[in-house]
């Protein structure tokens, strides 16, 4: 297991008022921190395509499942979508023909604590993705690396899913191997103004220490 470099990027905080409720990146705290995390027997290098969703899932909404889709939404997608295409993986809009699926996740007004051991999943976060959203083959998550981190209200988590172990038998499932994870903490929500070039770079950030991720 490798744990890559933790960056601590200095911002201004930035206050807007609305009663907007799309969840937003506006007001940021005086620092955030982008943490990246990977299988390093993963050969990312084998990876030719990737499917993204066209939405964001939300975290901290009690049991009700919602997404977030709306414009500033799509530019952190998008701006996900670049970084993969830059480094040679081709998007496709087949998800069933995708080798790797692209989860992101917005934790919005929530506090938790997440842990991983022995690569099994102990905690509540896996839930927010469906299973099935992948396909019916997939019997649980499956964290190759072992984790266990803090994170608080405004927290956006990338994750990388490996599509290509599936079972050979219909009957049969195998666990959803997540081969990378990166989260940037100190992204807090309160307004509808979004400061998307923070957001964006804490994506672009995040794929900078990321280099294994590469075709």
């Amino acid at each position: 297991m490798k744990m890559k470099k933790l960056l601590f990027l200095a911002v201004m905080m930035v206050f807007f008022a609305s009663c907007e409720k799309d969840p937003d990146l506006n007001k940021l705290d005086s620092s955030f921190t982008v943490y990246t995390n990977y299988d390093d027997e993963a050969a990312f290098e084998n990876y030719d395509t990737f499917y993204l969703p066209d939405s964001i899932l939300l975290g901290g909404q009690g049991m009700r499942t919602s997404y977030w889709k709306d414009e500033n939404a799509q530019k952190l997608i998008q701006t996900v979508a670049n970084e993969l295409t830059d480094r040679g993986y081709t998007r496709i809009d087949e998800r069933e023909k995708a080798s790797l699926g692209v989860q992101l996740s917005y934790a919005e007004q929530t506090t938790q604590i997440t842990g991983w051991v022995n690569g099994m999943y102990d905690g509540w976060y896996g839930g927010w993705w469906d299973l099935g959203f992948w396909g019916p083959y997939w019997g649980g998550w499956y964290y190759p690396y072992p984790v266990s981190y803090s994170y608080d209200t405004g927290t956006l988590i990338m994750e990388l899913v490996d599509l290509t172990a599936r079972p050979s038998s219909d009957d049969s499932k195998v666990d959803l191997p997540v081969i990378w994870q990166a989260y940037t903490t100190g992204l807090l929500s309160g307004s509808s103004h979004i400061n998307m070039s923070l957001a964006q770079e804490s994506v672009n950030q995040a794929f900078e220490q990321s280099p294994y991720i590469n075709r």
